[in-house]
């Protein structure tokens, strides 16, 4: 019964970790946002496995539009703890100067996490047809995010939840960037606000529906 319990506890929270697949007919709506990049994912679960889903991301003064669709190719269930890998791909266009490019996408997730501890890693790749915006001097476009963090007290499901978390995150041909997030989470609602080593500020919101 003690299995049972924290199972279903970790399914309530693996929900609103950001995952790209999550629950049958979920609707899944995400926003990131720092001083120099701006994201909004759409995400509809077709099967535990599958789903269809849209992303806006703006970055140096261009504007991307992706339709596309996440996988979920392997999960591991342990009694205390889940781990999961996850693959996107999905084709738009890249908004620059009242023109529009095309763009290609893939991202690979992976993460493990139980009630204590939380491990995550992303990388993003676009393929640009755009060489115009020179702010991006790179025509292939890459984002690598990576995260630690734990829980200082355990909490229900359906009390408030906090979580201390260090982001590292490497942008195109950009220096590393570190921030530090403080994340709230209550039901289906996840919220994070973080400040950088530089000064910076983020912000992202999750919410399952």
């Amino acid at each position: 019964m003690q299995h049972i319990l924290l199972f279903l506890t970790l399914f309530s929270i693996q929900t609103l970790f950001a995952h790209p697949v999550s629950y049958k007919d979920a609707l899944g709506v995400m926003s990131y946002n720092n001083s120099k990049m701006n994201e909004i994912l759409l995400t509809y679960s077709l099967t535990p496995k599958f789903a269809v889903a849209t992303s806006y991301l703006r970055d140096s003064q261009s504007e991307f539009y992706i339709p596309r669709i996440n996988f979920l190719l392997k999960r591991w269930n342990n009694d205390d703890s889940q781990g999961n890998i996850y693959f996107s791909a999905g084709a738009g266009y890249e908004k620059f100067n009242s023109n529009n490019y095309s763009v290609r996408l893939g991202e690979v997730v992976a993460d493990w996490e139980n009630r204590k501890y939380y491990t995550y890693a992303e990388h993003l790749y676009l393929n640009r047809d755009n060489d115009q915006n020179t702010l991006i001097p790179e025509k292939n476009y890459n984002h690598t995010k990576v995260r630690i963090g734990f829980a200082p007290f355990l909490a229900d499901y359906s009390d408030l939840n906090v979580w201390l978390i260090l982001q590292t995150e490497k942008h195109n041909n950009e220096s590393i960037q570190s921030t530090q997030f403080l994340r709230f989470f209550m039901k289906n609602v996840l919220w994070e606000i973080g400040a950088g080593f530089d000064g910076s500020m983020a912000f992202n919101f999750m919410v399952h529906i």
